[in-house]
């Protein structure tokens, strides 16, 4: 059964029930790219860099407000989700959020809600089950709120997270439950924690990490301005139904590296193929990793590819809300002639994948842990600022 978390949430996407089509390789005929300099568009959200994926790859045939697109996100999805019966106001920023959850836990929770902002357990986040790590997790786990309390976290994880980041969270804590269901394990989506490092102020640098088997967003905020790194989003599986709704959390992340793949020509997609690690060069207990800069140089792609390029890198910043994403994308974009991208595997939209987009300031990884696509795929990635881990170059400054 899902958890209240993601009942909550899913329901608030919409009643009618879809079907979502599997990615869909691009053809020569079908492949676009936006002719116009990224210097002279606004740099990408995640909406648009959805949109522009869709474009460059035959969309879906369908899809709902709970699934995170491949094409130009619904009405529903890219204004805020509310978790029904609860009603917050546009206005209410995170610190306020934040600071009305943590008023509404007891002494206890909220004595292992709150860390230090420089405490040495911020680094406890896995890609595992709970069951399997070597640590606890940091904070207050989801299942051990009542109701009240769980609406709260909705109402922080609202405005601490762009709408359709906070579409993908939940749609990755809501797969599993999908996963027990299939395959008999003792999981549960009510195994997710959410924590804070330092108490939230709008004076003071903060953080918070929400996270548990497959996901771990960190964020630290620091005069008001978010900053997600590393932050690790992942699911298994990559596709399944709730209500009769299909929700695919990194549908995006697939067509989009596809698309950026099939743009490059004979000798950059040649100079982009490299060998796919084992796991991801800077996953989950990797802080400090960073792997080797090879693959194909952005410096010597057209303006339309390096388009591409920011619009799949916003599929991960634009989990953060929209003044924080567009300078992050910013900063980026200024360093795009440096960045580099490696792939592995084939372009069929069907056999496993991996790419890394790799700059001056970014780390991103996707990968594929079987074939793409259906109720039994898996994938996991990767998002950091390799300058500015857990926000510490932006507090120290």
């Amino acid at each position: 059964m899902l958890s209240a978390l993601v009942a909550l949430a899913l329901s608030a996407c919409g009643e009618d029930a879809s079907e979502t089509a599997e990615p869909q390789a691009p053809t020569a005929a079908t492949t676009t790219v936006r002719a116009s300099p990224a210097s002279a568009q606004p740099v990408p959200t995640a909406t648009a860099a959805a949109t522009s994926a869709a474009t460059a790859v035959p969309p879906p045939a369908a899809t709902t407000a709970a699934t995170l697109p491949a094409t130009a996100p619904s009405p529903t999805v890219t204004t805020a989700v509310p978790a029904p019966g609860v009603a917050v106001s546009k206005s209410l920023g995170a610190v306020d959020a934040a600071n009305a959850f943590l008023d509404g836990l007891t002494a206890d929770q909220r004595a292992g809600a709150v860390l230090a902002f420089d405490s040495p357990l911020r680094p406890n986040w896995s890609n595992l089950p709970p069951s399997m790590t070597r640590f606890e997790h940091n904070g207050v786990r989801i299942g051990d709120l009542d109701a009240t309390q769980t609406e709260l976290m909705h109402d922080f994880l609202r405005v601490a997270l762009s709408p359709d980041g906070y579409v993908k969270v939940v749609g990755i804590v809501g797969a599993e439950d999908a996963l027990a269901a299939s395959s008999g394990r003792q999981l549960s989506a009510d195994n997710y924690w959410l924590a804070f490092f330092g108490e939230p102020s709008a004076n003071d640098p903060w953080g918070w990490q929400f996270g548990g088997h497959h996901l771990a967003v960190n964020v630290t905020v620091i005069d008001g301005r978010s900053y997600l790194s590393p932050t690790l989003v992942a699911v298994q599986p990559a596709s399944y139904a709730v209500d009769g709704v299909t929700v695919t959390p990194l549908a995006a992340e697939v067509q989009s590296g596809l698309a950026l793949m099939y743009a490059l020509d004979d000798a950059q997609q040649a100079a982009a193929r490299v060998q796919r690690p084992n796991e991801l060069w800077a996953g989950a207990g990797k802080d400090g990793v960073t792997p080797p800069l090879e693959g194909s140089s952005v410096a010597g792609w057209s303006e339309a590819q390096r388009a591409l390029l920011l619009d799949a890198v916003a599929l991960w910043v634009g989990l953060l809300p929209a003044d924080s994403a567009q300078a992050r994308l910013a900063e980026i974009g200024s360093d795009v002639a440096d960045t580099y991208f490696a792939w592995h595997g084939d372009v069929d939209a069907g056999r496993p994948i991996y790419y890394r987009i790799q700059g001056p300031t970014l780390i991103i990884e996707f990968a594929t842990q079987s074939r793409v696509g259906g109720d039994r795929a898996h994938y996991h990635s990767i998002y950091r600022d390799p300058t500015n881990e857990y926000g510490t170059a932006a507090a120290a400054s």
